[in-house]
């Protein structure tokens, strides 16, 4: 006896729907996949674009003095403006190009400060981005973001007048922005509990403070020797409140950097947002002396890239945030 078969019954509502998906996701994938591929054609159309060099600008450089393969390096890291502005050859240029934080307005001064100073190309280019080939507290900016964290207060920018940090809180006897104080205090248990001192002795001060202690500080060692250790009212850190000066003891003292608890700063302060502000190496560069107890907050990340890579804080703004 023959068994019957089964009949499958097929719902072709469903059949219709479940094709109908497929083919959407299908189309899908294509849209996609083709706009890939044509992002990246435009991409290495735009590329291409950009390296050819059109016949003005080349005739222009060859005029002026540059090789072949100068004007190919040329062109592609210099607006065509700017080429056609050249009335002269610049045999630093090619070497300038080199340095990711080359600004082509500073180019005569970073050719004269390489020939004083007898400098890299690099160098002369940080240095320059950063100010130092003109007198301190000449050509100084008004700062018009005070209140941002890693704002740059120097002997070339300044805090608007009258200004005061918002959200003061007491850390310890002395006054900072709470972000950084409570770094601070972090900062501060930590240590201790290493068994070592730490004491806080200068936070944040007003710019009538600051203007009292450099008044005084300038009638009696002369306002030259004033200037190299102490800041102008509206330029020093203090006035931001994200500054301290530490110490094992109660006085500021250069001794301090023989001591285990700046050892200790050495390697940890950065882990809670905090940078030696004024290097030993790099007086030069920020015009005061060495202040191995002056600690400035700038928030974990940035202070890491200091701490790593061995910057000061102008040298971060240079690399990091186009300072020049």
């Amino acid at each position: 006896m023959k068994r019957r078969r089964k009949r499958v019954k097929v719902n072709y509502k469903n059949l219709f729907i479940l094709i109908f998906v497929v083919a959407v996701l299908c189309f899908l994938v294509f849209l996609i996949f083709k706009k890939f591929n044509t992002s990246d054609s435009d991409n290495k159309n735009d590329n291409n674009k950009s390296n050819v060099v059109s016949d003005e600008v080349k005739d222009h450089l060859k005029d002026l003095g540059y090789s072949n393969s100068d004007i190919e390096v040329i062109n592609s890291k210099v607006k065509k403006d700017d080429i056609l502005s050249m009335e002269n050859k610049n045999d630093n240029l090619v070497k300038y190009l080199g340095v990711k934080y080359f600004h082509i307005e500073n180019i005569d001064r970073y050719d004269k400060y390489m020939d004083e100073e007898n400098v890299s190309a690099e160098q002369a280019i940080m240095e320059v981005n950063i100010g130092i080939d003109k007198p301190f507290y000449t050509d100084i900016k008004t700062i018009d973001n005070p209140n941002d964290l890693l704002v740059l207060v120097n002997k070339y920018n300044a805090l608007p007048s009258g200004y005061v940090p918002s959200d003061l809180i007491q850390v310890e006897g002395e006054r900072m922005q709470r972000e950084a104080g409570e770094a601070m205090l972090k900062m501060v248990e930590a240590i201790r509990n290493d068994g070592l001192t730490l004491n806080l002795l200068s936070g944040y001060r007003s710019e009538e403070k600051q203007t009292d202690l450099y008044t005084d500080y300038a009638a009696s060692d002369g306002k030259e020797k004033a200037d190299t250790y102490s800041a102008r009212p509206r330029h020093s850190e203090h006035e931001t409140g994200l500054a301290m000066d530490v110490s094992d003891g109660w006085y500021l003292e250069e001794y301090f950097e023989d001591t285990p608890e700046f050892d200790w700063l050495q390697k940890n302060a950065y882990k809670y947002g905090y940078i030696l502000r004024y290097k030993k190496d790099k007086v030069y560069e920020s015009g005061y002396v060495y202040e191995p107890w002056h600690y400035r907050y700038v928030g974990v990340e940035v202070a890491t890239i200091i701490h790593n890579e061995d910057l000061t804080f102008e040298e971060y703004y240079v690399k990091y945030k186009g300072l020049y």
